[in-house]
């Protein structure tokens, strides 16, 4: 079943689920019409359980990549990344991922997928902030990015994340425009 899921995910990321036909998903995999009937009655079923397959390893994919990077690095670069390094490795599934048919279930598992990426990235950055290293809430003056790195904040004027103190944000006496600290917080 797994490479009838693999060879659908490309087949999905490459075409669509809109231009992909049924015919052209049973060619991809080379198995027979009736037990790819078997397991998938529809397209639409298919289509449900490669988005499943999609989400259900990112956690863990992304976790892996985060071991791989080195701790003594500011942890947001760490995540940025690790979730860039998976992005990289998993093209075909985050396209699939990003341009799903608009339909309740297909909703449903992006937003369990958006929910694991920040519950992810609220366990590596929690401890820095409550060290204070890192704030919790932006700042009025600064846009936040959006999930799931929405636990930072960025400077309005040069665009990065601010990771430090606020003494040490581009709109305090000590510093000039642009001078935020750039991925300059303190791992755990």
């Amino acid at each position: 079943m797994h490479h009838i899921l693999d060879e659908s995910l490309k087949c999905f990321a490459e075409q669509g689920c809109e231009r992909v036909t049924y015919d052209d998903l049973i060619a991809r995999s080379k198995v027979s019409r009736g037990s790819f009937y078997w397991y998938f009655p529809s397209k639409e079923a298919l289509y449900d359980a490669v988005l499943d397959y999609c989400v259900s390893g990112y956690v863990a994919r992304v976790e892996a990549q985060f071991e791989k990077t080195s701790s003594k690095g500011p942890i947001v670069k760490r995540l940025l990344d690790a979730v860039l390094a998976d992005f990289n490795a998993n093209r075909s599934q985050y396209r699939v991922l990003l341009r799903p048919p608009p339909s309740k279930g297909a909703i449903a598992k992006l937003a369990q997928w958006n929910d694991d990426a920040l519950a992810f990235m609220a366990s590596k950055l929690a401890p820095l902030v409550k060290a204070g290293k890192l704030d919790a809430e932006p700042r009025a003056s600064c846009p936040t990015f959006s999930a799931p790195f929405s636990t930072a904040s960025a400077c309005g004027s040069c665009s990065k994340t601010r990771l430090r103190s606020p003494r040490s944000h581009a709109t305090s006496k000590n510093s000039s425009a642009g001078s935020c600290q750039w991925f300059s917080a303190d791992s755990e």
